[in-house]
């Protein structure tokens, strides 16, 4: 990827920066880092000190960072559904809608599910498997886009370096700026001049200074209320699920028992039966017994009385 070109179809030098940021960290990772010091070398023989500097503060994303990057890449629009949901679910915090809540709040988890399952399956075809510590990672990065509009842009630009940068959005190098959505204005900071340090975030946008201050937001009260009512409905729906799971095993062990209690009935009966025919062999064999010594008996006597005829018999012949 010719960083230098991405660089020189910039329109000002703020342009350039992103334009670098964008080409670099849609490289592979291991590649990020020579990349980068090349672009540095470059801005720097081209005259533009400051690019150079900007360019050079740009850091490695780690895996879980690198991973959301890619995914944002790839599927922008599942990656667009977190800002969309976020604010569905803002909406019913303010007007306080248990049901939609608790219905959001699934939504919320089957979507988190998905994504970090999407995630996984593209980063091990890229050659980046995710370990289970990444995993965790990943989906604390998808709930924070979810609660706070600032993350969900600043993850759907794709340029993210840590997993950190989501818990302050709003003081990002550069305006994160998903497809297709106007980036919000960034917060004012003195601009130093392009031949002695970094070119300003605001250059960015040059139309964000004389653009009106968006509407103050919800109080600091309101929105710790709603995470809390965010947090419990969560909460809830997590108890429910750790409940229906242990109605699933009881039922489960319940039938196991019926079935192991079925067994030993058979098994009973069975030996009931077996102990009733040994009684009753048993039984066959005296009466045999007997049978067989009366048997003997009488052919002892009738073998006796046979030889009392013949010897009788004898007598009278001689």
């Amino acid at each position: 990827m010719d960083l230098d070109a991405a660089a020189g179809r910039a329109s000002a030098p703020a342009d350039a920066l992103s334009a670098a940021a964008d080409a670099l960290y849609a490289l592979p990772r291991d590649e990020f880092t020579p990349a980068r010091d090349a672009a540095v070398r470059e801005a720097r023989a081209a005259g533009d000190k400051g690019l150079a500097t900007a360019i050079g503060r740009l850091r490695r994303p780690t895996v879980g960072a690198w991973l959301v990057n890619h995914l944002a890449r790839e599927r922008p629009d599942e990656v667009a559904a977190l800002a969309s949901l976020g604010e569905s679910m803002r909406a019913a915090h303010q007007q306080l809608d248990g049901a939609a809540l608790r219905r959001l709040s699934e939504q919320r988890r089957e979507l988190v599910n998905a994504l970090t399952r999407t995630t996984k399956e593209l980063g091990k075809a890229a050659g980046e498997p995710a370990s289970d510590a990444v995993v965790r990672e990943l989906e604390g990065m998808f709930t924070s886009a979810l609660a706070d509009p600032d993350a969900a842009r600043a993850l759907a630009s794709g340029r993210l370096s840590s997993p950190k940068e989501l818990t302050s959005a709003g003081t990002l190098d550069w305006p994160a700026v998903a497809p297709g959505t106007r980036p919000r204005p960034a917060p004012s900071a003195p601009s130093p001049t392009p031949s002695d340090s970094a070119p300003s975030v605001a250059a960015t946008d040059r139309g964000a200074e004389d653009r009106p201050e968006p509407p103050s937001g919800p109080s600091p009260a309101l929105v710790r209320a709603q995470q809390e009512l965010e947090r419990l409905a969560a909460t809830l729906s997590e108890a429910e699920d750790r409940a229906a799971a242990a109605h699933r095993d009881f039922d489960s062990a319940a039938e196991e028992e019926q079935a192991a209690h079925r067994a030993v009935a058979e098994r009973r009966a069975e030996l009931i039966a077996a102990e009733q025919a040994e009684q009753q062999a048993r039984q066959r064999a005296r009466t045999a017994r007997r049978e067989r010594e009366d048997t003997d008996r009488a052919l002892r006597d009738a073998a006796r009385r046979h030889a009392v005829a013949h010897d009788r018999l004898t007598a009278l012949e001689s």
